[in-house]
């Protein structure tokens, strides 16, 4: 079996990491040749933090490799069994063009990127998110099949492809494992995200302000996140890297994942979920979509709608180490039972052998 994987972004960028690149090793050891055509390369993405002219221009860039890698997949699509199409919105005529390979073409996207992320953004984010609700429902209908991470998604998916099957994460638990907290008085809040990300913080803003004040060896450590503060609570912040990712994770007590429900935080896939409960955290997260299916309310960590939910439930766990470490142990075996890479990578495999024997089939 030959593979072309077509990602949106290279490997530093979560969606094309987890998506694309965690997978290859795996199915290269299955036998299948792999192929990858990256649109957005990593040195590309750091042009989008550099101001309006940069941003500008990275887009303009992004624009024209996407319209150039398009055109290499028309081209080249006899030569492959498969298509797996990461997150990239190709434009006319490229969609057009691909509609006669729809057989062996597969959508993947995470997050509801279909969605208008945030109306009140700059013009430039308007125009993109504007772009993305109007070209995802174009490839999902060239696709013989959707690949999405939730219900929500694929919901959405269904109305314009028949085939949608759902891949939550994965997580490498072999990459993300626990490591042996030293003993100590003081207890880790973590979270871990980007500078986009950070406001959803907000919304536990006053209960952590709160615990704070209950628990004076109380300490916040964030991970790529943008400015946020909190009277009386002393707060750790820590660039992201790929490299140091696992190990400023494995120092946190517990994870956090507050989330408004809206809907695009509903097409959440819980990724940092995954990487907490991996790493053998207990975690409290706002019950919206996705969350409600990897928490197990009670055992792997607990659902907090309300900030008094966040202030119990985070409290229950600041003062109970054993129960850190057994809803963590929990978690762990909970994600290895359920979103690990090896048990993903199978269910991919499955997914593009057996639509490439119904089609055999069908062309006999």
């Amino acid at each position: 079996m030959k593979i072309l994987f077509v990602a949106q972004y290279g490997p530093l960028a979560a969606s094309s990491r987890t998506r694309v690149f965690d997978y290859l090793p795996l199915l290269r050891r299955a036998g299948v040749t792999c192929d990858v055509k990256i649109v957005t390369p990593d040195d590309l993405i750091k042009r989008n933090t550099r101001g309006v002219f940069s941003r500008l221009l990275y887009y303009v860039l992004s624009y024209s490799r996407a319209l150039w890698t398009g055109w290499a997949c028309v081209f080249t699509a006899p030569q492959y069994d498969a298509i797996l199409i990461q997150k990239v919105l190709f434009s006319f005529p490229i969609p057009h063009l691909l509609r006669r390979y729809r057989h062996k073409i597969f959508f993947d996207f995470d997050d509801a990127i279909f969605t208008l992320e945030n109306p009140n953004a700059g013009w430039i984010n308007r125009l993109r998110t504007r772009r993305r609700a109007m070209g995802v429902p174009a490839m999902l209908q060239i696709a013989h099949c959707a690949i999405v991470e939730n219900a929500y998604t694929a919901e959405f998916a269904a109305r314009y492809c028949s085939c949608v099957s759902q891949i939550t994460g994965p997580i490498d638990t072999a990459r993300y494992v626990p490591r042996k907290k030293t003993t100590g008085e003081k207890v880790v809040l973590g979270w871990i995200g980007s500078q986009w990300t950070t406001r959803y913080l907000d919304l536990i803003r006053d209960p952590l302000a709160a615990l704070s004040r209950q628990c004076p060896n109380l300490e916040l450590r964030l991970i790529g996140a943008g400015d946020f503060d909190v009277p009386n609570l002393k707060i750790e912040r820590m660039d992201w890297a790929l490299e140091t990712e696992v190990g400023h994770l494995q120092t946190f007590d517990i994870g956090l994942m507050p989330l408004p429900d809206d809907p695009f935080t509903r097409g959440k896939g819980g990724y940092k979920l995954l990487q907490y409960m991996a790493c053998g955290l207990p975690v409290v997260a706002s019950p919206v979509e996705i969350n409600r299916e990897i928490v197990t309310h009670g055992k792997t960590g607990f659902l907090a709608e309300t900030e008094v939910e966040w202030i119990e439930f985070l409290g229950t766990l600041i003062k109970n180490k054993t129960l850190r470490n057994r809803m963590g142990a929990a978690g762990r075996a909970r994600v290895i039972a359920h979103y690990a890479l090896k048990k993903s990578s199978d269910q991919l495999l499955a997914l593009l052998q057996r639509s490439i024997h119904q089609c055999d089939t069908l062309s006999q």
